[in-house]
């Protein structure tokens, strides 16, 4: 198959014999590129069987949902998990100007449109959040219930739509070239985007043990690492911290249409993400979405950013529980 111009390919071997990810793998052109996905659990004989999407964030891939992806098949959900363009099995744009925050929303809303899904379930975690909020807000009909963890959408007006890119950019400069010795030290903002930025060599293996509780294996580590052979991959993990506070005018739009939309949310988040826990992110979600009012909310012990890799069954089984609950 012909790859568009100036995209690359992970070549297949790189994801041979990966630890605990025997899934086959789905392929759908979007925007002239290939874009990867599971699909599991699919009962051909079942048009009512309902459906969960797993999205991913930065700089993670569907590899991140192997553990929670049988849990939710045995209990009869036909399970989604797409890769983003420019991470896991996806094509990967190699230029950083095609990683713009519209782009991402616009590839994953036209693989849900070709999907052609409606009425079903989804987790949403990191960029995986950012950018499945927003293609929820454009297609609301997509989804009946949500559940939300580790991730922000942030709206901003006035004095902070106007500053807080001014400051995530300063503390980007301030942090230099960032090693994954000095984020090790001190995780926050600044080092993350200096890493990314910068780094010669991304260590994503490295960077997933860092924010998770649990101890990976060598060969977990190295799955993460397998989507980017060489530096010319790269374009999607290092642009992505630089758009986290892109596109307000976007945003803003997308957080009005989700302030409508009435259906149940849950929101997970973990007690020891060094980015997100206590700052009130989970709150803000329960504030903005009116189903998401009575909802046994829950906090996430021993876990930190990457929830996915220390409370798997955990997540799988609540989410289950509560679905149940919602009738869904």
């Amino acid at each position: 198959m012909k790859i568009k111009a100036n995209t690359l390919r992970t070549p297949d071997e790189a994801f041979e014999n990966l630890s605990d990810y025997p899934f086959k793998p789905h392929y759908m052109q979007v925007d002239g590129m290939r874009l990867h996905y599971l699909d599991e659990g699919r009962a051909a004989d079942n048009a009512q069987q309902k459906v969960i999407f797993l999205f991913h964030g930065q700089p993670s891939w569907s590899y991140l949902y192997r553990h929670m992806i049988p849990t939710l098949v045995a209990a009869g959900y036909r399970v989604i998990a797409p890769d983003l363009m420019g991470f896991g099995k996806s094509d990967k744009p190699i230029s950083a100007d095609s990683h713009t925050y519209s782009n991402h929303v616009k590839w994953m809303h036209s693989f849900v449109q070709q999907l052609g899904i409606n009425h079903g379930a989804a987790f949403f975690q990191d960029w995986g959040g950012m950018i499945g909020l927003r293609v929820l807000a454009q297609q609301p009909q997509w989804l009946d219930r949500v559940v939300v963890s580790n991730t922000a959408l942030a709206e901003m007006k006035g004095l902070e739509k106007f500053m807080v890119p001014k400051v995530l950019k300063v503390l980007a400069a301030m942090a230099g070239k960032a090693s994954i010795e000095s984020f090790a030290n001190k995780i926050n903002y600044g080092n993350w985007a200096g890493y990314f930025r910068h780094a010669k060599q991304l260590d994503l293996g490295q960077i997933l043990q860092l924010l998770t509780t649990r101890q990976l294996s060598p060969a977990e580590m190295q799955a993460y690492n397998a989507p980017f052979p060489n530096p010319e991959y790269y374009a999607g993990p290092r642009k992505m911290p630089e758009i986290v506070a892109s596109d307000l005018d976007g945003v803003n739009a997308d957080w009005q249409k989700l302030k409508q939309w009435p259906h149940p949310v849950l929101t997970m988040f973990s007690d020891r993400d060094p980015f997100l826990a206590e700052r009130d992110y989970d709150k803000k979600i329960q504030q903005n979405f009116s189903g998401a009012k009575h909802q046994p909310h829950i906090t996430i012990e021993n876990a930190s950013h990457f929830l996915q890799e220390d409370q798997s069954d955990q997540l799988a089984n609540t989410m289950l529980d509560w679905l149940q609950i919602t009738q869904f």
